[in-house]
């Protein structure tokens, strides 16, 4: 009877450690939040982000064109350009390009020969002058005493006259040249020196030139190539966005001057020049531009890169920033598109920032999960 009660406790003992055995095991880890839809994160640090461009929604006029070709060009109201008006040689170089001058000064000085005939021949029409001043002066005295007839006088005095003109066209000839002993190839307004077409020693024929082209750079056209079918949104004063490519970060303004009154048969388009301030200088003649017409009744857009923009079905869609590492898809409604902007108007808030270059990817991704 004594051996009963160690059998009885052994249930007992054996649910006890089958009880301690689970207390000692991990706890089932807890269920996942539920993802929210259209939404992708990433670790800090994780290699994805590496691929993504972050760029911000800026506040700009709504353009109410696609992008056009255009070429910038000096102001021909503040540039001028310096030729040879005579045949001769170069003795010197007084400047060079990007120098600053100012009008009057010599920019390169000539060996002319025709400067020393025109010397001679200032010379000789003010000797002939004289001579035909005195004769005159005579024939004047003969007549007063019934010496002369009265045709003679006249005669001289026509004589004098001659010579006087032809004094007066010989000097006009010699200030034209710049007198002095060389032939002086001067500025004919302040600016810098934009370009130089002539060296020491070279041979210049008359009517050559420009030998050289001094403007104000920090005025500038920008002629821009309009399609006749775009041409009456065109309007004097109003504004002109460009963009080039030596500066893809920034953003140029120009305002409409001038529009042309004829069509370009070939390309049936119309060129409007747009008057340009270049305060810094970046900007340089010649280079090409991508211009858009932008409207002055105040509406403005978010100016997005084409790469940040994508479609789904029949909807623009952009990724959006909400914390580092987290994207958003949300779509946005595109008020205009051009080569390289577009411009939302609806979906997203100015200072937004969004995902540029790598949007394409990051959907593809979320498509995947």
């Amino acid at each position: 009877m004594m051996m009963a009660a160690p059998v009885r406790l052994m249930p007992l003992l054996f649910g006890m450690t089958l009880l301690a055995a689970c207390s000692d095991s991990a706890p089932p880890p807890p269920p996942e939040p539920p993802k929210t839809p259209g939404v992708i994160s990433y670790a800090p640090g994780a290699p994805e982000l590496d691929a993504l461009a972050i760029v911000p929604a800026e506040v700009s006029p709504l353009p109410i064109s696609a992008d056009l070709n255009a070429r910038l060009a000096v102001d021909e109201a503040v540039t001028g350009r310096v030729g040879a008006p005579v045949a001769g040689r170069v003795t010197r170089i007084n400047a060079d390009i990007g120098d600053a001058v100012r009008a009057g000064q010599p920019l390169a000085l000539l060996d002319a020969p025709d400067l020393a005939q025109a010397e001679a021949d200032m010379m000789k029409a003010e000797a002939d002058a004289g001579l035909k001043a005195r004769a005159a002066a005579r024939a004047r005295s003969l007549f007063a005493g019934d010496a002369i007839a009265r045709r003679d006088v006249e005669s001289a005095d026509a004589d004098a006259a001659a010579a006087s003109a032809e004094l007066t066209r010989a000097r006009a000839r010699l200030h034209n040249l710049g007198g002095g002993s060389a032939l002086a190839l001067s500025s004919p307004i302040s600016g810098l020196v934009l370009d130089r077409q002539v060296n020491p020693g070279q041979q210049i024929s008359a009517g050559q030139g420009p030998l050289f082209t001094v403007t104000d750079p920090h005025r500038l056209w920008l002629l821009v190539d309009v399609p006749e079918t775009a041409i009456a949104r065109a309007r004097l004063g109003e504004a002109i966005e460009f963009d080039v490519t030596a500066w893809p970060d920034r953003h140029f303004r120009a305002t409409i001057a001038r529009i042309g009154l004829g069509v370009d048969p070939a390309t049936r388009r119309i060129q409007v020049r747009a008057t340009v301030a270049n305060p810094d200088l970046a900007l340089k003649p010649e280079m090409y531009a991508r211009a858009r017409l932008v409207t002055d009744d105040g509406r403005t857009a978010l100016k997005l890169p084409n790469a940040a923009l994508f479609e789904s079905g029949l909807k623009s869609y952009v990724f959006r920033v909400e914390a580092p590492g987290r994207f958003h898809r949300v779509p946005v409604t595109v008020g205009a598109r051009g080569d390289s902007y577009s411009y939302v108007t609806d979906g997203l808030k100015p200072g937004d920032k969004v995902v540029g270059d790598g949007a394409l990817l990051l959907n593809a991704q979320l498509a995947g999960e």
